[in-house]
């Protein structure tokens, strides 16, 4: 039975991908591909690919979907099917998939098995959007302060999310996850 939480979107899944060593080349071109591919489906949100760092053949490819109603279009169309049966020759073993919805996917990176408990990852959020909701519209009034109000904040909203994503939820999950990730 499909859980009614992750019907709703966008949803992100992380594809994390073991290359058989000197068949990286093949991957490239073949995620290009696919990636195009997916890119013409109604609702892909965009995709991000984390090459190797600490295991040499590990690659994590993270793609978004507005709704699980097109992210299933996606996953069960004919096009898919037949690029991951050409992925076979270069691929160690079976792909590992992981689905999040909302605010896991900033607690939950590749390599963490499970996401914490809500209630953690709530505080956090609000000590990483505190200080940006301060900081983002001090810095950008210069810029915005003759704007309209609507437009003035769509920056602003921009602004918060672009530093959340980028600088202030990696920092502080990097520096938290013990704690997040304790149990008890």
């Amino acid at each position: 039975m499909a859980d009614p939480e992750r019907e709703r979107g966008p949803l992100t899944v992380v594809v994390t991908w073991r290359i058989r060593q000197g068949r990286e080349k093949d991957f490239e071109a073949w995620r290009r591909e696919i990636s195009a591919a997916a890119l013409e489906f109604p609702g892909h949100m965009g995709i991000n690919v984390i090459r190797p760092a600490a295991t040499p053949d590990e690659y994590v490819v993270i793609f978004r979907f507005d709704t699980y109603e097109h992210l299933r279009a996606w996953q069960e169309s004919d096009i898919r099917r037949e690029l991951l049966k050409k992925a076979e020759a270069f691929r160690e073993r079976e792909p590992t998939y992981r689905l999040e919805t909302g605010l896991e996917f900033w607690f939950a990176p590749p390599g963490v098995p499970a996401s914490p408990p809500r209630w953690k990852m709530a505080l956090v959020t609000v000590v990483g959007v505190w200080p940006a909701s301060m900081l983002v519209p001090w810095l950008l009034h210069p810029f915005t302060g003759n704007l309209a109000l609507p437009l003035r904040a769509l920056l602003i909203a921009a602004g918060i999310v672009i530093l959340l994503t980028w600088a202030i939820m990696p920092f502080l999950v990097r520096i938290l996850r013990p704690w997040l990730h304790r149990h008890g």
